[in-house]
Order: structure tokens, then C-alpha cells, then sequence
């Protein structure tokens, strides 16, 4: 069970994804220093170092926040958190965030950080794919593959598919790419 975080830490935290963003916004974000982060948040780099190591660490834990509140949007939605819908319904909500956000994720694929940050992103959704996945199978959920597999599958394959959306400068709709996106999870987890 996870343990409850401060009042302080939380306002923290939240004062620095918001400066993130408002940063993003504006410029690439190897542009983005840990030392303007916390200007523009109001608070001390010593007060960052305390949570994060770096601000790789750092947009590793915004990726963190951003799947809790996917996970959370899904699963108010009324989809049930280990079965396949959960995962269609999951890699749509990360097409809608995308095309809701492109100014940042604009600046963010413009960085010649993107491969690092790319990497980032893939890591954090494939540990939390896979131990999604065991708790799924732990649960009954009959998959074809191994959760290590499949993970990396949708992990890769939901990344791929956004980035060629991306550099293609969004030709085709959030709609349709999400429901293309949501046809190819679904297939990955065709489930026995």
C-alpha cells in the first residue's frame, strides 16, 4: 500500500509539474534547467534534490503521475482495471492527452533530449504495463504471451504509433488514431 505523502510535498510536487508545463509550453526541454524549474515553482533546488536526482528522474515521475491519472479517468469511466477494455480505453486516453497537450509535446519532440525522453516514457509504461499485466493474469485474465512480451508490445507499439502520428503533423484525427491505436492493443491482448 502506498504511503500518503505530506501536504508539504504534495504542494511541492504539484508546484513543479505545473512549472514543467507552463516551461514546456514555452521552449524544448533540454532547454529546461533544474534551476528554472524551481524559480518559476518557488522553491529551492535543494527542495528538488530531495525528491528527484535530476530532471530525468523528475519527468520520470511526471510520466509516473500522468498513467495514475489516466488509470484513475479509465477507470471512473467505468472500465474495469484488468480486463483488455482497460487497456483499449487507457491507450485512447493517451491519444486525447497527447492531441490536448500538443504545445508541449511539440517542444518536447523538438529537444535533442527526445530519444532520452523517449526512453524514459517507454520505460516507465513498460514496468507499469507488465505488473498491470501480472495482476491481470494473477486474476485470471488468460493472456497469450507473457506479461514481459506483451508489455513491451504495447509499450513500443502505443509510442511508435503516437510518433508517426506526430511527425506526420496529425493528418488524421485523435479519434481515428485512437481507435486505430485501441484495434492494435486489442489485438496484442487477444486474449484465450
Amino acid at each position: 500500500m502506498a504511503v500518503k505523502e505530506d501536504l508539504r510535498v504534495r504542494r511541492t510536487k504539484k508546484a513543479l509539474y505545473e512549472a514543467f508545463i507552463k516551461l514546456l509550453r514555452e521552449k524544448p526541454f533540454d532547454e529546461i534547467t533544474v534551476n528554472e524549474l524551481c524559480d518559476v515553482a518557488g522553491i529551492r533546488r535543494a527542495t528538488f534534490y530531495k525528491h528527484y536526482t535530476d530532471k530525468f528522474d523528475f519527468l520520470a515521475a511526471y510520466t509516473r503521475l500522468l498513467r495514475d491519472s489516466f488509470d484513475q479517468e479509465v477507470s471512473k469511466a467505468g472500465k474495469l482495471s484488468l480486463t483488455k477494455d482497460y487497456y483499449v480505453s487507457y491507450a485512447r486516453r493517451v491519444i486525447y492527452f497527447i492531441d490536448d497537450h500538443s504545445d508541449e509535446v511539440d517542444n518536447i519532440c523538438k529537444s535533442s533530449l527526445f530519444p532520452s525522453v523517449l526512453a524514459i516514457i517507454f520505460e516507465q509504461n513498460f514496468k507499469d504495463t507488465k505488473e498491470r499485466l501480472r495482476l491481470s493474469a494473477a486474476s485470471g485474465m488468460k493472456l497469450n504471451a507473457s506479461p514481459d512480451a506483451i508489455s513491451a508490445m504495447c509499450a513500443g507499439g502505443v509510442i511508435a504509433c503516437v510518433y508517426g502520428w506526430l511527425i506526420e503533423g496529425r493528418k488524421t484525427s485523435p479519434e481515428f488514431v485512437s481507435e486505430q491505436v485501441g484495434l492494435a492493443v486489442e489485438s496484442v491482448l487477444n486474449v484465450k
